[in-house]
C-alpha cells in the first residue's frame, strides 16, 4: 500500500515539472514568433510563367534577376526575341526555409525564358525544287545560289540568271530565267522589188560558231517571298552543297525468281529501254540470274543543269547498206553486189548534255571531204521451206560430228527395218539407188539450194528426176551398206558442206 502511494506522488511531481518547462519555453519563444510574423523581409516565394522556382529573402531580387535573365536570352539569340514573362512574388510567413541568392534565381529564370522565347520572323526568299525547300535571306542570295549551280558547267559564265515572274504558278512567285547577254535572233535580210512584183528573198549561207547555245535547269525552280524564323535560314554555301551533291551510290536491285527486265522496269516505274541503258552489256537476249544485281537509278543532284552546245569536228563515216530485193530468191540467200567504202566528213553538231554528260547528238550540217560508197546487197524475199523429221519415232543413236576418227556427216535414228521414210521438204530427186557405203539411198535437191540424203534404206519408192512434196514417202528404212543395225542415216548439205541437220528440222 505504501509502495503504491510513493509511486503516485512521483508521477504527480514529474508531470508538474514538465508543465513548468513548457510554460517557460512558451514565454521566451512567443516574442520571437511574433517578430517573425510581422517581419517584412521574411520569405518571398517566386513564380515565373506559372512555375515555382524558389524563394528569396528580398522581394527586389526577383525583379533584378528577371531583367538579367531576359538580357542573357537576347544576347545568346543574337537578335530580338519575343518574351512575355509573368512574374509573381508571394510573401510567406515561415520560421525557416531555403532562400536562393540572385545568381541562382537568374539561372532558374533563364531556363524557363529560353524555352518560352519566340524568335521574330524575318523576310526571306523560299526556293522550292521538287520536294526540296530552302530559305535564303535575300533575292541576291537566291541569284548567287543559282549562278553557282549553273557555273559548274557554264565555266566561262556566258549565261546570266534573272529572277522573273513565274507565269505558270497559280500564285505570286518568281522563277529563274537564263539568257546570254547581247544575243539576238538572226533574221535573213529581205529585199523587196518594185511594188506589184514578187518578193525577193536573199538567204545568207548558214554561219556556224562553236560554243554554248543554251543553258537551263531540268527541274522547276519556284521562288516566293516569305517570313521565317532566323534559325530556318540557309546560307548560300549550305544551299549549294545540298543542290549539287550527288548520292554516293547507285541504287541496286537484286533479281528474284520470276523477274524479267520488263517486270523490273514496271516495279520501279522505268521504261525498259532506260533499264537496258543503265546496265551495259545486258540485252533483250540476256538471261537474268537469281541474285544478279541491276542498276535501277544513278546518282543525280537535286538541281540538274541542261546544256546545248554547237561543236565542229571531223570523222570517218559509212553510208547505210543498200538492199536490193530479189523475189525469186529465198531469204537465206544474199549476194554483195558492191563493197562499201569509208568516207571522211566535217560535221557540225548540237550536243545536248545533262550535268556535263552527253545525252544526245544531232548533226545539223556536214561537209563531205571524201565520199563514202554504200555497200549494195541483193537479197531474197521468199520464205524458205521448212524441214521435218523424215521418220516417225525412232531412237537417236549417233550425232553429227567426229566419230571413229572421221566426220559423221549426219545423224542416225535406230528404227526397225521397213519403217516409212518421208521427204524432209519438197524438192527434186537427184539420186535414188545404190550408193556404196550408204547402201540404198535417196538424195533430194530443194529449192532453197539445200540437199538432204536418206541412207541405208531397204527399199526406194521414188525415181531420179521425180519431184516430191514434203512428207511424201520416198522409201523404207533398212540395214543396207556399211551399217551395224537397222537405222536411218539422215544428212543435210548446204553449199556443198554437211551441216548438223538437227539445227534445221522442226
Amino acid at each position: 500500500m505504501k509502495r503504491a502511494k510513493r509511486l503516485c506522488r512521483k508521477v504527480r511531481l514529474t508531470t508538474l515539472k514538465t508543465m513548468a518547462a513548457i510554460a517557460v519555453c512558451l514565454t521566451f519563444a512567443y516574442p520571437l514568433y511574433e517578430k517573425a510574423a510581422t517581419d517584412e523581409c521574411n520569405y518571398f516565394e517566386i513564380e515565373l510563367n506559372g512555375e515555382v522556382i524558389g524563394a528569396t529573402a528580398e522581394e527586389g531580387i526577383a525583379q533584378a534577376a528577371l531583367l538579367q535573365a531576359r538580357k542573357q536570352v537576347t544576347q545568346e539569340a543574337g537578335t530580338l526575341v519575343y518574351m512575355e514573362p509573368v512574374l509573381q512574388v508571394t510573401k510567406r510567413n515561415k520560421l525557416w526555409g531555403t532562400r536562393m541568392d540572385e545568381t541562382q534565381v537568374v539561372e532558374a529564370m533563364y531556363s524557363i525564358l529560353k524555352e518560352s522565347a519566340v524568335m521574330p520572323k524575318q523576310e526571306a526568299y523560299t526556293v522550292k525544287i521538287n520536294e526540296t525547300t530552302l530559305h535564303l535571306a535575300s533575292k541576291e542570295e537566291v541569284v548567287q545560289l543559282l549562278e553557282a549551280t549553273k557555273n559548274r558547267f557554264d565555266v566561262n559564265d556566258e549565261f546570266t540568271i534573272e529572277l522573273v515572274e513565274d507565269t505558270e504558278s497559280p500564285f505570286t512567285a518568281l522563277t529563274a530565267n537564263i539568257s546570254k547577254p547581247g544575243v539576238q535572233s538572226k533574221e535573213n535580210p529581205v529585199v523587196f522589188a518594185a511594188m506589184g512584183s514578187e518578193e525577193i528573198v536573199e538567204e545568207d549561207e548558214p554561219v556556224f560558231e562553236d560554243g554554248l547555245l543554251s543553258v537551263g535547269f531540268e527541274q522547276r525552280v519556284e521562288i516566293v517571298e516569305s517570313y521565317v524564323s532566323p534559325d530556318q535560314l540557309t546560307t548560300v554555301q549550305e544551299a549549294y552543297d545540298l543542290l549539287t551533291k550527288e548520292k554516293e551510290e547507285n541504287e541496286i536491285y537484286v533479281v528474284m525468281a520470276g523477274d524479267c527486265m520488263s517486270i523490273i522496269a514496271e516495279k520501279h516505274n522505268l521504261p525498259t529501254s532506260k533499264l537496258y541503258e543503265l546496265n551495259e552489256g545486258i540485252t533483250e537476249h540476256s538471261i537474268l540470274q537469281i541474285d544478279q544485281e541491276l542498276i535501277i537509278t544513278v546518282p543525280e543532284p537535286e538541281l540538274s543543269v541542261l546544256m546545248e552546245e554547237e561543236v565542229t569536228y571531223e570523222e570517218d563515216y559509212q553510208e547505210d547498206v543498200i538492199y536490193v530485193n530479189n523475189d525469186s530468191w529465198y531469204t537465206t540467200t544474199q549476194v554483195v553486189q558492191q563493197e562499201g567504202t569509208v568516207g571522211h566528213r566535217e560535221v557540225v553538231a548540237v550536243v545536248s548534255s545533262r550535268n556535263g554528260k552527253e545525252v544526245e547528238r544531232e548533226i545539223i550540217h556536214e561537209n563531205i571531204l571524201t565520199e563514202s560508197l554504200p555497200k549494195i546487197v541483193e537479197r531474197g524475199t521468199m520464205t524458205p521451206p521448212n524441214y521435218i523429221k523424215p521418220i516417225s519415232g525412232g531412237t537417236l543413236t549417233s550425232y553429227f560430228g567426229p566419230r571413229w576418227g572421221r566426220l559423221h556427216a549426219g545423224v542416225d535414228w535406230g528404227i526397225s527395218t521397213g519403217s516409212t521414210v518421208v521427204a524432209s521438204s519438197g524438192g527434186r530427186v537427184v539420186s535414188a539407188g545404190w550408193n556404196g557405203g550408204y547402201g540404198y539411198s535417196v538424195l533430194i535437191q530443194h529449192p532453197d539450194g539445200r540437199k538432204t540424203r536418206y541412207a541405208h534404206l531397204s527399199k526406194i519408192t521414188v525415181s531420179n528426176g521425180e519431184y516430191v512434196t514434203q512428207g511424201e514417202r520416198i522409201g523404207l528404212s533398212g540395214n543396207t551398206g556399211n551399217s551395224t543395225g537397222p537405222h536411218l542415216h539422215f544428212e543435210m548439205i548446204i553449199n556443198g558442206s554437211a551441216v548438223n541437220p538437227l539445227n534445221y528440222i522442226y
